[in-house]
């Protein structure tokens, strides 16, 4: 595609412009050829502008950037070199176009919220794919095309990524593709350029507030999916939960069908029922009551499963309440063996809705649950994810996350702020805490944090761990022993 058409109408300041053919596009030099456009991103840990010239060096004939000084010198060595204010956006706009529109070409479904968002994905990606639909999925967990899936990096990938990744869905005749939206995704501009059929907001509480400060600025990150949003499209918004409740009354402001779901909704949930192997979920809307019967347990996957359902029945989907019978969602609340649990809650709601639903799933078993805390993110959730575990759990046993270049030490002794010393152990190597529950309790166990992860990350490395793993080895070490 010719650099000409894929900067119309973007706010460009030409440093030195010649028209060209771009054959590629990267943020990162290491990954530049001949005839390929480089975008000098200045990041968290390094500056694009650095690698200009190793760009150059390697084929690029196109240099986009914020740094005046540095394009100058670029524009010196015969290359295109184009001035940006915003250069997320930019590269959003620009990645969307080379890689010819793709989500234009789809009908993306993004779900944004705190928590419950890769469950809900899930269980809306399930769905499509029962109906006999190609369904992509993108999230957490995993990157799933209709004929591949690979591990994920991020929730949401960078836009070059993320638009490849569209692209090819749309090369493998996937129609439907589900999307997680975090909040970085809409701060660093992931998503720029994309068009989305429908969304879903599922709840809000504090996360990430090392990055945002404060969570208001955390909401208006979430709350800025709207903007993405197809003005024929729709968008579900969870009127139990404050924030969701903020989103609904801003309704009258956008185009496109904004739904209330929840207790208070529009589709109004009138009855979360524990049934055998599961949770039955009744819900109302415009008049018919509909029973969602479905493997996933408590109430807060009752909400997760009727906004899927929510979103179905905007799709046009006649009897979308039978899809939810058989829903897997690695590491959300996933049973990895009799009365023993794994789980991604990293957050204190997160925590307490898993820890009461296992409470009320076996209300006459001792419960013990493993958790620590992630280095380098807001430190304010420590203590009160302590007070959370100690408040439901029968015994706590306290151990590391993923530190990153924090001290474990110092991670621990935040939590146990929080702590009911009396019924808390420390024991900061992971696998022992693990082997220590699984050894000691003769009830449930839940292990909480990394949820699917297979890896701790200390010191900018990542070493295999997975708390799966290590539990079942514990186990078949218990029986081999017996």
């Amino acid at each position: 595609m010719k650099l000409s058409q894929l900067i119309e109408k973007i706010d460009i300041e030409a440093i030195q412009f010649e028209d060209c053919i771009i054959r590629g596009i990267s943020e990162d030099s290491r990954q530049i050829k001949p005839g390929y456009l480089f975008f000098a991103v200045k990041g968290f840990q390094a500056d694009g502008h650095n690698y200009i010239e190793n760009a150059i060096s390697k084929g690029a004939v196109a240099i986009i950037g914020t740094d005046r000084k540095a394009l100058k010198k670029a524009a010196e060595k015969g290359v295109t070199a184009l001035l940006t204010r915003e250069i997320r956006k930019t590269e959003g706009i620009i990645a969307h176009r080379f890689f010819d529109k793709p989500s234009e070409k789809l009908k993306l479904i993004g779900i944004t919220g705190t928590n419950g968002k890769t469950t809900t994905s899930f269980i809306l990606y399930n769905a499509l794919k029962s109906a006999g639909f190609k369904t992509g999925l993108i999230g957490t967990v995993e990157y799933v095309t209709p004929n591949s899936r690979k591990k994920a990096e991020r929730t949401t990938p960078p836009p070059i990524e993320l638009n490849a990744l569209l692209k090819q869905m749309v090369d493998e005749g996937a129609e439907y593709v589900v999307m997680e939206i975090s909040s970085h995704a809409v701060s660093l501009s992931r998503i720029e350029g994309l068009t989305f059929q429908g969304g879903v907001f599922t709840n809000l509480s504090p996360e990430h507030l090392d990055f945002y400060q404060n969570i208001y600025n955390y909401f208006l990150a979430k709350y800025g999916f709207l903007k993405y949003i197809n003005p024929e499209g729709f968008f579900l918004t969870n009127s139990d939960d404050f924030f969701g409740s903020v989103i609904e009354g801003t309704k009258t402001i956008h185009r496109f069908e904004t739904i209330s779901y929840g207790r208070s909704g529009k589709l109004k949930i009138t009855e979360i029922k524990p049934i055998p192997n599961g949770t039955q979920v009744k819900v109302t809307f415009k008049g018919k009551t509909f029973t969602l019967k479905t493997n996933l347990k408590g109430k807060y996957n009752a909400y997760n499963v009727t906004a899927a359902f929510g979103a179905l029945l905007k799709l046009g989907f006649e009897n979308a309440e039978d899809y939810f019978k058989q829903i897997t969602v690695p590491g959300r609340l996933e049973e990895i063996a009799p009365d023993i649990y794994i789980d991604y809650a990293h957050t204190p709601d997160a925590l307490e809705n898993v820890l009461k639903t296992l409470k009320e799933i076996y209300p006459h078993k001792k419960l013990t649950v493993v958790f620590g805390c992630g280095g380098n993110r807001d430190k304010q959730k420590r203590p009160l994810m302590g007070r959370i575990a100690s408040k439901i759990a029968d015994r706590v046993i306290v151990t590391t996350d993923n530190p990153r270049f924090e001290n474990p030490e110092e991670i621990i002794k935040n939590i146990l702020k929080g702590c009911d010393l009396k019924k808390t152990k420390v024991i900061p190597d992971r696998k022992s805490a693990i082997e220590t529950a699984i050894k000691e309790s003769s009830g449930v166990i839940l292990i909480a944090g990394k949820g699917h992860e297979d890896y701790q990350e200390v010191r900018g490395k990542k070493y295999h761990f997975s708390d799966k793993e290590v539990a079942l080895e514990v186990i078949g070490e218990i029986k081999r022993d017996s």
